[in-house]
């Protein structure tokens, strides 16, 4: 049976830990006595407890009884992972350039502006993005995608990143983050280092990030909450920390609005708001996601379309501490499985699939399974099909 490494970042269930103990459990079990924004109920603290040992339980044992017990290590499979893809350089400037126009045409034709240089950032960015949503997501996915592969390829084939490709990083990242978000520049930075990490010899033979990587981590943190705290103050302070505190804590909240909400006043939905997602994401209906319509119904003010309803709330409001179990089960067993498909494929076009989405996995943590799934999982994949199919097309 294979084991779960702390530090092998490539494993969904990692990404998907680290994102559930940062926004949801860092703040009530860490961070409460420091900040006490509020107080967490004992029944909230056991549901995050419970939903994370259940996933980690899943993505732990459910690979060993869906699939052959074999379990290959990381150092014996990627000395034979084959370049499957013979025109990158086509593919990665298609890509690329499509998804830098696309910003281009937001800002300079939808927007009028670049909302990161607004005073008024926080509710500038809100009113400026209306009904551009489809057009930001696609745009990321295309940045995004085509500087992965490019990543990854120069490390596998070079074993080295030219210094153009980080000029490309740094332009992508000034157009992903000009949209006023720090988030998805961060993921952009990120899912680019993790492509180029995954080929380098000390993390194969540790099977995972050293220890200086995880420090560097932290204080990348800490570099956005400082930067965060700017764009809304004009000072730099490490007071940016409390902000942080908030951020994790804010997540929380909202889960403990669902749950009183949900045991006083609305019972359980029993899956209708996994529906009501699909309907409002195929154009059934506009009525708004789940966070937007509780984000009324509950009768919350803050900057934003709606609230985080997190995993564990999607799961509590649904079906109960049951939702919590199966909803955890399902996520767990889902990572796991997609872990073992990949490193047993042999494709360096599936590792770069792997990086991308375990990277996005983590969203789920906070955002649930139908809209971070249809909105980063779905176009990402979508488009790295595309970019395989492309890079093999020959002319």
């Amino acid at each position: 049976m294979r084991k779960i490494r702390l530090f092998n970042v490539l494993h969904p269930a990692i990404f998907f830990l680290v994102a559930f103990v940062f926004f949801l459990m860092l703040y009530p079990f860490f961070l409460e006595n420091y900040f006490p924004f509020f107080e967490t109920t004992l029944k909230t603290n056991a549901l995050l407890f419970v939903y994370l040992a259940t996933f980690l339980i899943a993505a732990h044992f459910a690979p060993n009884f869906l699939l052959v017990k074999t379990f290959p290590k990381l150092k014996d499979v990627i000395p034979n992972v084959r370049m499957d893809i013979k025109h990158w350089k086509r593919a990665f400037y298609l890509f690329f350039l499509a998804g830098v126009a696309l910003y281009l045409f937001i800002y300079l034709i939808k927007m009028k502006t670049i909302p990161i240089f607004l005073d008024n950032l926080e509710s500038a960015r809100v009113g400026a993005k209306a009904g551009l949503g489809k057009y930001i997501l696609i745009g990321n996915a295309l940045i995004s995608v085509s500087l992965v592969y490019r990543f990854a390829i120069e490390k596998f084939v070079l074993n080295k990143i030219k210094p153009i490709t980080i000029v490309y990083l740094l332009i992508g990242v000034f157009f992903v983050m000009g949209i006023g978000f720090r988030g998805p520049a961060a993921y952009l930075v990120v899912s680019c280092f993790l492509a180029y990490l995954i080929f380098t010899q000390k993390y194969l033979n540790e099977q995972g990030v050293s220890f200086k990587y995880i420090v560097t981590g932290i204080l990348f943190i800490i570099f956005l909450s400082i930067l965060g705290y700017y764009r809304h103050t004009g000072e730099f302070s490490f007071r940016a920390i409390g902000s942080t505190a908030w951020t994790t804590a804010v997540n929380v909240s909202n889960l403990e609005a669902i749950v009183y909400n949900t045991d006083e006043n609305d019972g359980y939905y029993y899956g209708q708001t996994v529906l009501s997602d699909l309907g409002m994401t195929i154009g059934l209906h506009e009525n708004g996601f789940t966070g937007v319509v509780l984000k009324e119904r509950y009768q919350l003010e803050f900057e934003g379309e709606g609230m985080t309803i997190t995993s564990p709330g999607e799961a509590y409001m649904n079906f109960g501490w049951l939702g919590i179990l199966i909803h955890a089960m399902f996520l767990g067993t889902f990572a796991g499985f997609i872990y073992e498909i990949v490193v047993r494929s042999g494709k360096l076009s599936w590792f770069v699939i792997l990086v991308l989405f375990s990277l996005n996995f983590s969203r789920l943590a906070v955002g649930g399974i139908v809209a971070p799934g249809l909105f980063f999982l779905v176009p990402q994949f979508i488009l790295c099909v595309a970019f395989i199919f492309i890079a093999k097309l020959k002319i």
